[in-house]
């Protein structure tokens, strides 16, 4: 009987092994997969390493896992990307770390579970946590210009905290942002789709003027959705669609009158 039992354990064992985990199915991405799983790691990483040390850090994704998620409501693809990070202490010296975030795409919605980062070290030396709040305090920014910002350096962290501030976070979806100067000041600003909500979906825009820390954004929920379809340095091409319905209209966007609005132009269509 003991024996049987025993039997039947190891077979079971075995099963779930090669069965149970069978719905885990291990896929290789496409380049879009990619670079958009890339896109999210890079911004759970730069979050939480600007909340915790007040600095942008340079990321460098080495490795994306990733695996499709059999036998559920909503397909889902589960992804864990490994790398590296950098930031700089006040006198420019660098300090490095690795990350492992584990994310995830399904049809209600895009995003990441946990975000683990090694504390940046400089040989022996770590640096110390510095939070977001007393590095902006500690800060004088009046100087700087487009030239001296970092080259290659997308500014994640406050967008991702204006997110967070402003816009509901069930179900929301951070698009990999767009660099483009919709304010017209000479310096880039940070352009993002958000989709958030519970059953009701929305999709929005969300503008971010990092150069003058301020927020913009572009919702009609339940009216129209929004989404960018492609971007230049000066101009961003938008996409309108009636909500629940198939019309689209595209367009770009523009500030007035301290609000970011919806210009129509037929011509911005030729981008899809």
């Amino acid at each position: 009987m003991f024996k049987r039992i025993g039997c039947l354990i190891i077979i079971l064992t075995i099963s779930l092994s090669l069965f149970g985990c069978a719905g885990n199915k291990s896929k290789e991405l496409t380049q879009k997969e990619w670079s958009y799983f890339e896109s999210l790691a890079k911004i759970a990483v730069a979050s939480e390493v600007y909340s915790k040390y007040g600095s942008e850090p340079g990321i460098t994704v080495e490795k994306i896992d990733a695996y499709d998620i059999q036998g559920q409501v909503y397909v889902r693809t589960d992804f864990t990307a490994t790398g590296s990070y950098t930031v700089y202490d006040e006198s420019g010296k660098p300090f490095s770390g690795t990350f492992k975030v584990k994310g995830f795409s399904e049809g209600h919605g895009d995003g990441w579970d946990s975000c683990e980062i090694t504390p940046p070290k400089n040989g022996m030396t770590t640096l110390p946590e510095q939070s977001a709040t007393q590095a902006v305090e500690t800060t004088d920014n009046s100087d700087i210009t487009a030239s001296e910002e970092p080259e290659g350096t997308v500014i994640y962290g406050p967008l991702s905290d204006f997110i967070n501030e402003n816009v509901g976070t069930m179900g929301t979806i951070v698009s990999p942002p767009a660099e483009c100067d919709i304010n017209k000041d000479g310096h880039p600003d940070l352009c993002s789709t958000v989709i958030t909500g519970s059953g009701i979906i929305s999709s929005l825009i969300v503008v971010y003027d990092v150069y003058n820390d301020h927020g913009y954004i572009l919702n009609d929920r339940m009216t129209y959705d929004y989404q960018i379809l492609g971007n230049s340095e000066n101009d961003i091409a938008i996409e309108r669609q009636e909500y629940g319905g198939t019309q689209k209209t595209y367009g770009t966007l523009s500030i007035q009158d301290g609000e970011l609005i919806f210009v129509e132009n037929k011509a911005y269509g030729v981008t899809t």
